[in-house]
Order: structure tokens, then sequence, then C-alpha cells
């Protein structure tokens, strides 16, 4: 019958990419469709911090807590009403990296029907005088759906990780 009304099922050939949000899985559920938005917002974001951070300020709730010393320079907690803010950090910090990577798929969990938390490792490069700098770190991330759909950070800590495991396992072997 929905052939005869012109209707036709959808097939993988004609599944559009907002459907699949550019990957390969069909996303017909609010979870996996929260769990790919989750994703493309870390990367948004990084990508906003990267190359203009100020930018990053539009996927930033106003009430948002953050602990970036990657960007801030400080260990010390950042929101709306600390001094420095996220904004003034945000404003302030220029282009500190040139590029990132997540270095593993990242974990996620959704909190609620509209909440999502993100869990990976990252690795941000810096171009210097002495050529590319690596600095591997973890990131812990909670993003909430508004009203309009659109998702907002509503708290991030970075912490700085290994900077590299190989060198630790080889440094290990040596002393046995």
């Amino acid at each position: 019958m929905p052939a005869a009304l012109g209707l036709a099922q959808k097939t993988k050939e004609n599944v559009s990419s907002s459907t699949t949000m550019g990957s390969n899985e069909r996303l017909n559920t609010i979870s996996k469709r929260n769990k790919a938005a989750a994703i493309e917002m870390e990367t948004l974001l990084w990508r906003a911090l990267c190359d203009s951070p100020e930018v990053a300020k539009e996927y930033i709730a106003h009430d948002c807590v953050m602990l970036n010393p990657l960007f801030a320079h400080t260990e010390e907690p950042l929101a709306s009403e600390t001094d420095p803010s996220i904004n003034e950090v945000l404003d302030r910090c220029g282009k500190a990296w040139t590029g990132y990577k997540f270095r593993d798929e990242p974990l996620v969990v959704e909190i609620g029907l509209m909440a999502i938390a993100v869990v990976y490792r990252i690795t941000l490069y810096r171009q210097g005088k002495k050529g590319v700098r690596q600095v591997q770190a973890t990131v812990s991330s909670s993003w909430r759906q508004t009203a309009g759909a659109d998702w907002l950070l509503c708290s991030q800590h970075v912490a700085y990780g290994d900077q590299d495991e190989d060198e630790d396992k080889d440094e290990g072997e040596d002393e046995e």
C-alpha cells in the first residue's frame, strides 16, 4: 500500500546524513541521537577552542562550571561568577592550540532524556619554536539540551594525562 501512495521505504542508499549524523549507523532512537550529538558537540567545542576560543562561548551554558588548565592556565575551577570567569578566560587565551585528536572513541552515558556525559582522552597540538608539542589530557564533559534542541556544555573537567605511555613502559622495562 505505501508504494501505491507514492511512499517508499527508506533504504541505506537514501538515508540522509542528518538521520545518521555522518555515521553509517541509523540513529532511530532518541538515545542514539543524543549519544551522537554529544560526540559531535565535543568535536565542535574543541574545534572552536583551537581555532577561535571566544567563539566557543556559544556552546557553553551561562551556568557552566569548568576546570580546564589547558586554556585557563590555572587549576582553579571557573564559572560565570569566578574571577576570572569562563568568558574572560576564553576572551584572553587566544589560539593556544593548533589542533586536537580524540585518542579513543569517547565513552558516552545518557544521564536523562536531555542530558549526556562524555569521557575520553585527547591529544592537543601546538606549533612551537622546537617543533610540534603534544599534550595528553583526559576530559569529562556534561551537556544538556535546551528546549530549542541546542546542546550546551554544563560542566567540563580537563586533566593532564600521561605524555607518552610507550616511554613509561620502556623505562619500566629497563629497571627490571
